[in-house]
């Protein structure tokens, strides 16, 4: 288990490298701890690899995986509308935000020319997928390698299943940590919050919320503004995730 941990974010350039690292490792059938701006998650890439997350989680195998993807993977692989692209646009790029969507995509599309089936089954549901957009500086870094090499990157949250989002290194649970081939610690998540929640999830083409992130509050407020659709509050009883 070679564990880097760097104490905080480090340069581009460093990150830079680290994404390498953590790629090879996880398109050489292995799984790896990443320090995403909305949380620690852990990924892989082969069959192999993603069926070993859910043992490490105790994840029921009936909840997909999310899938690393940036504006180029969204706009060459989903099949939805204008505007939908101009929603996701609108929060990933002219405000910089993280952001999870689910919706239909291209089975047939290049990127995903080297996926395995039994990683692919685990990281859909229907003809949907969940693509996490802009996480961080080493997220883009994964994302542009993968969409290159047509190696999509699989995986979930770096914790035990249902025991929330985990902001530290040391938060994620030892049993996680000791079963990857690489850990990256870059210190404190970004977008660390006090609801224990990842990224805001929506579901496209309807809009629907199917996660209440750490940053919705400024997400909803952004739609509203630009787009007069205004989302319900996140619920007051602490069910944040409708997946």
């Amino acid at each position: 288990m070679p564990t880097i941990d760097r104490g905080q974010e480090p340069e581009l350039a460093i990150q830079q490298d680290d994404a390498r690292l953590a790629f090879e490792a996880m398109t050489g059938g292995g799984v790896a701890i990443l320090p995403l701006s909305v949380s620690y998650a852990i990924f892989a890439h082969t069959a192999e690899g993603v069926e070993r997350i859910y043992k490490l989680k105790q994840r029921p195998m009936t909840k997909p995986n999310g899938v690393i993807g940036n504006w180029d993977i969204f706009q060459d692989v989903f099949e939805v509308g204008q505007r939908d692209r101009d929603l996701v646009r609108c929060l990933t790029l002219d405000h910089d935000l993280p952001l999870s969507v689910v919706a239909p995509f291209n089975p047939h599309h290049d990127w995903l020319r080297t996926v395995e089936w039994g990683a692919l089954r685990r990281s859909t549901k229907g003809q949907t997928m969940d693509l996490l957009m802009n996480a961080g500086p080493l997220h883009n870094a994964l994302a542009a390698m993968s969409l290159e090499q047509g190696k999509p990157l699989m995986g979930s949250s770096a914790n035990a299943s249902g025991s929330g989002s985990k902001f530290e290194l040391l938060e994620v649970q030892e049993e996680l940590r000791a079963g990857c081939e690489l850990v990256l610690g870059y210190g404190r998540s970004p977008y660390a919050n006090e609801f224990g929640m990842g990224s805001t999830i929506v579901e496209l083409p309807s809009w629907r919320i199917l996660r209440w992130g750490g940053c919705f509050e400024a997400q909803a407020a952004i739609v509203e503004k630009n787009f007069g659709v205004r989302w319900p509050e996140r619920p007051a009883d602490g069910k944040w995730s409708l997946v």
